[in-house]
């Protein structure tokens, strides 16, 4: 696992892993490296305020609700690109 993070730094540098880290803890996925690089690639493609803007979406939901998840957040991005074509 440790050689997954040292390649997502050399990719992508710690200032964007740790900001990808800070939207995954929203949905508990902060130690996992693939939805950290998920997060980064969609921010470079959707813009950092469009990314917020699902996380926040999410953030509203109880810990509890199932909804809180990373596949929400990324269907929400998925349904906004899907309008915008």
């Amino acid at each position: 696992m440790e050689g997954e993070w040292d390649r997502l730094e050399l990719l992508y540098g710690v200032d964007n892993i740790k900001r990808a880290r800070g939207y995954a803890e929203i949905v508990y996925e902060e130690s996992n490296p693939k939805v950290i690089e998920d997060i980064i690639k969609r921010i470079d493609t959707f813009g950092e305020k469009r990314v917020k803007a699902a996380f926040d979406i999410a953030a509203k939901k109880s810990p509890a609700n199932p909804k809180r998840c990373y596949p929400y957040v990324k269907g929400i991005m998925d349904k906004w690109e899907r309008r915008i074509k």
